[in-house]
């Protein structure tokens, strides 16, 4: 022991070694002229034990015992999922192998007290005695923890759930394989599970209306593998559009967005399906209370594979609690919810909705250094409503649609031209159209109405790594987007037809710089976008930055210039059967300006073992919005001007995680105002201004059982209302609402709680079962999520509440393979 001493001192290295293992030698010291390794080698000769270097200054000492054969599955921690590809060592020899798509390994006979050495990019690295196998008597089940920092510019893993990961370029991403749990969730809904991140939400519950820092719907950028998508959700906008179980990983960007991104003045969700093509079929297939649906990869060769997903709705086969509380979200104040009375005869009305998607993917693998890519998504909603009066004298029955189609197609060719460059090729095609047809019992009129997105598209990036610490990313991006507007009422007879195009140019690069020590990380890019048009250069800066002034403590910081030609306006008439008021229009640059962005953030991260703090400030500046697409139900709904709003606040999230346990508190604050210099005021509160917003969730992990508890408390949107003397006046044709300042007032706070569960199990050794319940606003909570007035038949004024999903249920069951 004492010449084990001398060693440490001399070089500066730790033994590890039970004191019985080397108590009972005596040997003569070596040369203190000999080296680390020639000292070893002097020293496992003239003891005969086994000498394992498990760092460059760890060496761990242990006798040699009989040969031993091992075999152990590892499977992540978290997501139960089994681990394949994991590199199985026993160190200081030529012995390994790895774990199959199983998570299965096994090593031949290897001496008694080696170590195994078990290693993944995704995973903490472990290190097993041979012995520890031997105990068991049996295959060794091994957990996996997924790694804090798996690549240098992740920042934490696991954020809230497993799954999702904090990166130090500003981004968040979401892997769908290892989604974990969240309240009121049972299955991996993309869109549904970004609003558990702060700063994120639907002021109207819907994933249509997803508002990332106070900004509208039609300010974020939606991408599907490459394309930009227009429609995002089924049953107008309660759940996702897209079939989660193929997509791979999703970026969501709240500022810094890169350079290669276009539009979405307010933020970016960046969604890429399944793109490596797998050794073995693999699929699945489920139901919920609203659909059902397969998914799956199967490969024709090495070189080539099939993936396909589809589901359809089964609301219009049978009706289910969730469909029931989904019906009454969606279509009350609508034509569809109110009880018609002729002639003291009660109309029937019959509705039958119904929605289904498909994608297919092609896989191609030319060869080591190219790849190619096909895609093709289509989205449909369709509603078909019924109204019939039937007595003594009257006869008659008309039906009403609305029809919501989304079909995209894209291609992509990935190049790799060396070590240090490659490029991407990506061509797209985006095609979005709602059909409206509403007609009126007892009289000859109806009212077609057609909105009609066309977007193509050719992209090129290269990549270029001139250094370790150096990437470049140049590129080219044109697309042609043209949007119609079509109106036919045949009594009166009016016929509108309205049609644009804007053929966009945009020239864009950014380099990203990693520092030596990976203390430093920035992301610094530019974006000049032409106009054809208008003639017009656009110039939008944009920049990350991150600089870790320990291994705890991070300082980060964004800015950004980004612009958009698109946007929707919001029709309050009774028109698409008073469901679906959202129609796109394109900027003509005077009545209509191209939408301009100014965003700066400073924040800080604080992580240590398993705590977590982000804390965020922000500022965001947008132009060029205007009144008829800000939905305003007060004295300004008919006046058309633009105008801009701010918004600053703060976002805080603290999260902590134990094993079995993830609880988490997130609060924000926003200050939104409106600045429209034609209106009297000029400046009051956006409709999005929410002050203050409050989630605090917790999962809990047992085995493979999965629990969620969660609640969200938010301040009331801002109100405008009828004055309380002299509400009414008439202008010589009609009647009119008297208004206080606009949204001088608020609604009441929201507040629910949700609840999800899920449990994971074993069908057959190939296939693997989960069923899971979730319950939405668990104590029914009735909140008010908007509030307008009318004046009714008696010339008073009328309030009319929009109220959120009721206590609302769902279960469902799953197998893949």
């Amino acid at each position: 022991m004492d010449v084990l001493i001398v060693a440490e001192k001399q070089y500066n290295i730790t033994f590890t070694y039970a004191d019985k293992t080397v108590e009972n030698f005596e040997i003569i010291p070596y040369s203190t002229a000999l080296n680390l390794k020639e000292a070893i080698s002097y020293l496992k000769n003239a003891t005969k034990l086994n000498f394992t270097f498990l760092t460059s200054n760890n060496i761990l000492i242990n006798s040699k015992t009989a040969g031993i054969k091992i075999c152990g599955n590892l499977f992540d921690v978290n997501s139960q999922i089994f681990i394949d590809n994991a590199h199985v060592a026993v160190l200081n020899t030529n012995v390994s192998t790895v774990s199959n798509a199983k998570g299965y390994f096994e090593l031949p006979e290897i001496d008694g007290n080696d170590i195994v050495e078990i290693s993944h990019i995704s995973y903490a690295t472990v290190y097993l005695n041979s012995t520890d196998f031997i105990k068991k008597n049996k295959c060794l089940i091994i957990p996996l923890t997924q790694k804090v920092e798996q690549l240098n510019e992740v920042i934490l893993t696991n954020y809230l759930t497993s799954g999702i990961t904090v990166k130090t370029n500003n981004t968040i991403n979401l892997n769908t394989e290892k989604f974990g749990i969240l309240p009121g969730l049972i299955e991996p809904d993309v869109l549904h599970k970004i609003q558990s991140i702060p700063g994120i939400s639907s002021v109207n519950e819907t994933i249509s209306t997803i508002n990332i820092r106070g900004g509208t719907n039609d300010q974020n950028l939606l991408i599907w593998d490459g394309i930009k998508m227009y429609h995002s959700g089924h049953f107008f906008g309660l759940i996702s559009a897209f079939n989660p179980y193929l997509i791979e990983d999703v970026t969501i960007i709240k500022n810094g967005t890169s350079s290669q991104y276009n539009d979405g003045v307010s933020g970016t969700v960046d969604m890429k399906s399944i793109n490596d093509i797998k050794e073995k079929p693999f699929g699945g297939a489920g139901f919920n209370l609203l659909s059902v649906d397969a998914y799956g990869q199967v490969p024709i060769s090495k070189k080539v594979a099939i993936q396909f997903s589809g589901r359809r709705s089964v609301t219009d086969l049978f009706s289910t609690p969730t469909f029931e509380q989904y019906f009454n979200r969606i279509f009350q104040d609508s034509k569809i919810s109110t009880q018609l009375n002729i002639n003291n005869t009660d109309v029937k009305t019959a509705s039958n909705f119904n929605f289904y998607d498909y994608n297919l993917k092609f896989l191609y693998n030319i060869n080591k250094q190219h790849k190619f890519r096909f895609n093709l998504l289509k989205v449909e909603n369709n509603l078909d409503y019924n109204e019939t009066l039937k007595n003594e004298t009257l006869n008659e029955s008309k039906t009403s649609t609305l029809q919501q189609k989304n079909l995209a197609f894209g291609a992509k060719l990935s190049s790799k031209w060396g070590k240090k460059f490659k490029t991407l090729l990506n061509i797209y095609y985006t095609k979005y159209n709602i059909k409206a047809s509403n007609y009126t019992l007892l009289t000859e009129q109806r009212l077609l109405q057609n909105n009609e997105v066309l977007e193509t598209g050719v992209k090129l990036n290269t990549y270029y790594q001139p250094t370790k610490n150096i990437k470049i990313l140049t590129g080219y991006h044109f697309y042609e987007l043209g949007i119609s507007n079509a109106e036919d009422v045949n009594l009166p007879l009016y016929i509108r037809i309205l049609k644009s195009v804007i053929r966009n140019h945009s020239l864009y690069s950014e380099l990203n710089y990693i520092s030596t020590n990976n203390k430093t990380f920035i992301n610094s890019g530019f974006r000049l976008n032409y106009i054809e048009k208008f003639g017009v250069f656009i110039p939008e800066p944009r920049i990350q930055a991150l600089h870790k002034v320990n291994s705890n403590l991070s300082l980060k910081f964004a800015g950004e210039f980004k612009s958009q030609n698109a946007t929707q306006v919001i029709d309050l008439q009774e028109d698409f059967l008073g469901v679906e008021k959202n129609r796109w229009i394109l900027a003509d640059n005077e009545s209509i300006p191209i939408i301009k962005s100014k965003q700066a953030s400073i924040g800080i991260n604080y992580k240590k073992n398993s705590f977590f703090i982000d804390i965020e400030g922000f500022y965001k500046y947008v132009n060029g919005i205007t009144t008829a697409n800000q939905g305003f139900q007060n004295q300004n709904q008919f006046i058309k001007t633009s105008g801009s709003y701010t918004v600053n606040g703060i976002e805080f999230l603290i999260n902590k995680k134990t094993e079995a346990f993830s609880t988490w508190l997130g609060y924000t604050f926003n200050n939104n105002n409106y600045n429209f210099s034609e209106l009297t005021p000029a400046n009051f509160p956006n409709n999005l201004d929410i002050k203050h917003s409050i989630s605090m969730g917790n999962t809990y992990t047992y085995k493979k059982l999965d629990i969620a508890i969660g609640l969200l408390w938010r301040t009331g949107k801002p109100l405008t209302t009828p004055l309380s003397d002299n509400s009414i006046s008439f202008d010589g044709v009609s009647n009119y609402i008297n208004y206080n300042k606009p949204n001088s007032n608020r609604l009441p706070n929201y507040f629910r709680v949700d609840f999800s569960s899920t449990y994971k199990f074993k069908l057959s050794k190939t296939i693997n079962g989960m069923t899971g319940v979730s319950i939405l606003n668990i104590l029914n909570n009735k909140n008010i999520l908007n509030r307008y007035y009318k004046i009714n038949a008696e010339n008073s004024i009328s309030a009319v509440n929009n109220n959120s999903i009721g206590l609302t249920p769902n279960f469902t069951f799953r197998i893949s393979f």
